[in-house]
């Protein structure tokens, strides 16, 4: 096998990966699930990646150019302390990751973070701690600046609130028992809006 041919096989095992981890969740998973997702033998998805963790942490180092572009936004933001400063940290926050639910294939990757984020044994995965919890630390670091003066843990909180509105967006599913419409033209505007209003009047 060439390295390029071996390059698309990896990449056909992390996007079936990225759909059977955000369908099933981490343990409802199997690598024989993924293998038949993927449409290639249980060896060969072993022989990429030696264990189900493994290949859960590679699909989010892969997909860790998102979380780069959100620090990228937050950074070139030139004042923190201006009185738009909230809205362009909410863009920084929101934006690069309400990319990924316009694609079918990216759609899976956000879904998958909705499950890991809610999962409560997800302290047992180098995931959020090590790829997430450090841009985490300069998103939570901008609202301080941005809002001055608020009690103590409203910045961790408010943060972590914020997430759930993000994650909870990545799927139209429960929007869809509730209505008959799924409203996707407002979504992204409504969620900005959302978590603006939230940590301004929080």
């Amino acid at each position: 096998m060439t390295e390029t041919a071996e390059g698309g096989k990896r990449m056909v095992i992390l996007r079936a990966a990225e759909k059977v981890f955000a369908q099933d969740g981490y343990h409802g998973t199997t690598m024989r699930r993924i293998a038949a997702e993927a449409d290639v033998k249980l060896s060969l998805v072993v022989y990429h990646y030696t264990s189900k963790l493994a290949l859960f942490v590679a699909i989010f180092e892969h997909r860790q150019y998102v979380n780069e572009q959100r620090l990228a936004q937050l950074r070139a933001i030139p004042d923190l302390s201006a009185p738009d400063a909230v809205e362009q940290i909410v863009h920084a926050f929101v934006d690069p990751v309400l990319v990924l639910h316009f694609e079918p294939e990216d759609a899976w990757f956000a879904k998958l973070v909705l499950r890991e984020a809610g999962d409560p044994s997800n302290q047992d995965r180098p995931v959020l701690k090590v790829l997430f919890d450090p841009m985490a630390r300069e998103f939570i670091e901008a609202f301080r600046e941005a809002l001055p003066g608020k009690p103590d843990g409203f910045y961790q909180w408010a943060y972590l609130f914020s997430v759930g509105a993000l994650t909870q967006s990545a799927s139209e599913d429960r929007v869809r028992n509730l209505t008959d419409k799924a409203y996707l033209e407002q979504k992204h505007d409504l969620l900005r809006s959302y978590v603006t209003a939230a940590l301004r009047y929080g």
